[in-house]
Parts: structure tokens; sequence; C-alpha cells
């Protein structure tokens, strides 16, 4: 139990243990207390018996973490936005060593360039598993968390010491499978423990950390091969992770409510001598058959992504978006080495157009919900159509055509190499919308099956992601001339994203006749 958890059950753990003591006022006081910490219901079970069912005492209760003080909330939140980029950077952090580990390996560029896909794979199947394991009252969300990132951390070391393929591919599939929990999950903890109407707020933070780790993924492993080899790459991501394992160890709490309630009945079941304290997640899971608990984990994403329109358009969108952002660390090298020759820590360095367009961006999305969004969700008290946040999308379906262009033809010797570091923020500004309009799109859309869609989604475009860069150098060095090597490979992809333009907005109009056909979309 970390600190935070500590302080937040003191008084009921000091409670049970005067009582474990004999003494008999705080008998009758942690009795009286456990009435007040339930809101009795029940339901009769298969045998006859009836359960009590045991829920928050109110909207004010303590434990509730969206009760928590602000300062509590606060240092979780900047945990998972942590722990999402410590996990996320050892994607990209694996780029600036290529050369050197097709050196040592005697392979050339796409079998190394496996190396990233492999990871991508490995968090595009993770959360098939870890989600729903997360939900599970008895297991919660930060017990996930430390084992698979200790997991993660040691990982590392075969992957360091490694000499060949077959040690680098099965490591680094493993790391991405152990360490997706915090890409898929790290919104749901932010969800138990903000309100509605705060959270897309800090959604929007924790996507920051979730973009800052591949940007500055290959400026840190610039960083490590410069000064050590490539097997530093690895070593530093390790001890990254460690110290964010630490942070967490030490001062996470639980947030997931199945979690705490079935800490509160069991709790109950102790003080009371009663077994039938349980709670709504207990007899859910109880009365849940193992087939129909594989039919949402592993078939439901599958399809949803397929048979709904919605989903599938926006899946494919976002997977073109998220794929491009892992085309970058194949084309950067080429135009920032080849063609302004620049070393491999300056190269590194011209990702930070990428931060700029984030920051541009959160600054007009904040100001978007705080003015817009939010006034019109509390004027018609969040009645309002789920098409209303495609409009959003409207603006940034423009960037990724005029980023793709530009970047193509701007990048040759006699441009100054600002140019296409300058077109890299308009991508980045339409891949923070994008995202963060999308996914509330989607949520609004399929309440009842949010964990599917998400998973789906996931699987999806990192299934894309992980193919781009397979192909990112022959696409590049077949097509380009030799002044503009990734001129007409981005001219190819631009006029890709311009064929996507319309999809939002073809959403909005038909998008409440495609949910009200669905048997998984709300008509609301």
């Amino acid at each position: 139990m970390s600190f935070i958890q500590y302080t937040l059950y003191g008084e009921i753990i000091c409670s049970l243990n005067a009582r474990r003591k004999g003494n008999k006022d705080v008998d009758e006081l942690t009795k009286v207390e456990s009435q007040t910490y339930i809101t009795r219901k029940s339901k009769e079970d298969d045998t006859g018996q009836k359960d009590i069912i045991v829920t928050w005492d109110g909207e004010h209760d303590r434990e509730n973490p969206k009760n928590w003080p602000r300062a509590v909330k606060g240092l979780i939140t900047l945990q998972t936005c942590f722990l999402t980029f410590s996990v996320y950077v050892g994607s990209a952090i694996y780029t600036p060593g290529e050369i050197e580990m097709m050196g040592v390996m005697h392979v050339g560029e796409v079998p190394i360039t496996l190396g990233l896909t492999m990871f991508v794979i490995g968090y595009a199947v993770g959360p098939l598993l870890f989600s729903p394991l997360s939900e599970l009252p008895k297991i919660g969300r930060l017990r996930i968390y430390l084992a698979t990132l200790l997991v993660f951390i040691c990982l590392q070391i075969p992957t360091a010491l490694g000499n060949s393929l077959g040690v680098l591919l099965p490591m680094r599939f493993l790391a991405g499978f152990f360490g997706s929990p915090a890409l898929a999950t790290g919104g749901a903890t932010l969800a138990d423990i903000w309100q509605p109407w705060l959270l897309p707020y800090f959604i929007c933070l924790w996507s920051v950390g979730a973009v800052a780790g591949p940007v500055l993924g290959p400026l840190l492993g610039a960083t490590m091969v410069v000064a050590k080899d490539w097997r530093w790459q690895f070593w530093f991501l390790m001890m990254l992770c460690a110290f964010s394992f630490l942070f967490l160890f030490f001062l996470m709490p639980e947030t997931s409510e199945s979690y705490l309630l079935y800490r509160r009945a069991k709790r109950l079941r102790e003080v009371e001598d009663d077994p039938r304290y349980t709670t709504e997640a207990e007899v859910a899971n109880r009365e849940t058959k193992f087939s129909r608990l594989a039919l949402e984990t592993l078939w439901r994403p599958i399809q949803l992504s397929i048979a709904e329109p919605i989903v599938f358009s926006l899946n494919i969108y976002i997977g073109l978006i998220y794929a491009i952002l892992y085309l970058w660390f194949e084309a950067f090298p080429i135009v920032f080495q080849q063609v302004y020759h620049f070393s491999i820590i300056e190269s590194g360095l011209t990702y930070m157009g990428f931060m700029v367009g984030v920051a541009i961006a959160l600054v007009y999305y904040y100001i978007a919900l705080y003015k817009v969004a939010m006034p019109k969700f509390k004027a018609t008290n969040g009645k309002i159509p789920p098409e209303e946040i495609l409009k959003f999308d409207f603006p940034a379906t423009f960037c990724f055509p005029i980023c793709l262009f530009w970047f193509g033809w701007s990048s040759r010797a006699s441009v100054h190499w600002m140019a296409p570091i300058a077109s890299t923020v308009f991508y980045s500004m339409g891949a923070f919308v994008m995202f963060q309009s999308t996914f509330q799109y989607l949520a609004a859309c399929y309440p009842k099956y949010v964990a599917s869609i998400f998973a789906g989604n996931d699987l999806f475009r990192s299934g894309m992601a992980a193919a781009f860069p397979l192909f990112a150098r022959a696409m590049f060095n077949n097509t380009g001339p030799s002044y503009a090597p990734v001129a007409w490979g981005c001219t190819i992809l631009g006029v890709i994203s311009c064929i996507m333009i319309p999809i939002p907005f073809v959403l909005y109009k038909i998008g409440t006749k495609l949910r009200s056909r669905s048997k998984f979309a709300t008509s609301e």
C-alpha cells in the first residue's frame, strides 16, 4: 500500500485494528461506521440468498476517487503522464541505433526496422488482455501497472545484451506487450479520479505525455548512441522506467472504483462476519461466463471495427495519422542526415517541431473546450448530439496534406532546413486535435462498448503504424528524385490524406442516421 493509500484509509485501518484488540467502544463505533460506508441494496442470487451490495455513501464519500483532494489527484495525473511518457519513449528511442545494430547483427534495413515494428505490434495486442484484467475488482489498475512495468524493465537487459535478431525481435515484441497498460489504461485512470466536465482537460495533458515519448525518443536515443553505443539506448530506457516504477510503487494509490468497493466489501465481511456483503462488479463477474468474456475481449473489438461504418472510417483515418508518425522515424534520417548532413544528435533535435505543434493545439483545444463545448454541454445538461464534437476535426483535416506536401517538396539542399521542420508543426496540430475529438466522439456514440471500441482502434492503428516503417525507405528511395528524395513518397501520402478529408464532414451530416441503424451505438 502506497503512502497516499495509507493516508486515505488510515482512520478505517485504525478502527479495525482497535477492534481486533478487543476495545468494545471502538467495536461499537466501527459497526456504526460500517453502516455509513455502504448503501444497502439487496440482490437475490441463484441460491435464494440475498446479497448486500456495497456502493459509495452518497456523492461526497471520501473514499470515492473523484472526491480525493486535488493535490492527490494532481499527483496521480502527473504519475500517469510520466508512466506513459517513459514507456512510449521505448518505441522511437530504438531508431538512432539502427545503423550500428545492422553492423553488429549483419542484417539489412528492413530486418532491423522490425525491432520498431515488433514493439508497436506488442502494444497493439497487449490491451486485449490487460485492459479487461484491470477492470476486475480483485486486481485493479495499480497491480497491472506495477507487474507489467517490472517485466518491461527486466526485458531491457537481454535486449541490450543481445547480438542477433533472434534475441532482439522477441524481446521488443514482449516489451511492447508488457508496456501496453500505460498506453491503453492511462485514460481510464484519469476517468477514475476526475469529474466528467474536467476530464477532457486532463486527457489532453495525458496525450501530451503520449506524444512527447515518440518525439523525444530519437533525441534521447541519439545521445546514448553518441555517448556510448546502441546498447545504451536500452540501458537508459531501463533506468527511466525503473524510476517511474519507484514513483508509482511508493506514491500511486489504486483508483479503480470496482477494486476500492471490493476492498470496502471485504472489510465489511470481516467486521460484520457476514459473507453477503459484495459489490456490483463481483456479482457481474460471478454471473459472467468465460465464453462471454472471451467474446467481449477478443471478438467484439474486431466486430465493431469492421461492422460499424462510423468506427471503421475513423479507425482508418486515425490509423493513417498514427502510421505517418512512425513513418517520420525513417524519413527524417533520409532528409536531415543525407540531404542536410546533420549529425545524429542534430537529427534528433529536428523532432522538436512536433512539440511546438502540440503546444499550439493544446491551447486551441483548451480554448475551444472552455468557450464553446463546456458552456453548450452545461446549457443542455449534456443533451447534445455526439456529432457536435466532430466540428473540432474540420480545420484539423487540412493540416495533414499541408504538412506532407510542404515537407516532401521543401526537403532539398537548396531550401533552408527550417522549412521541412516548420511543416511538422501542422502535422502535430492536426493529429492532436483529431485524436482528442475522435476518441470523445466514439465514446459518446458507443457508451456501453467504450473499452471494445478503444481496444479495436488501438489494434487497428498500431497495426498500420507497425507496417509503415517497413516500406518507408523503399518508398522514398525508389520514388523521389535525387534532389528531393522524399518528395513523391510524401505526395502519395498527401493525396491519400486529401481523400480522407471528407470523413468527419460526412459523419457530421449522416452520423445520427448511422447510429439509429446500429444495434451497438446510442441513438441519443
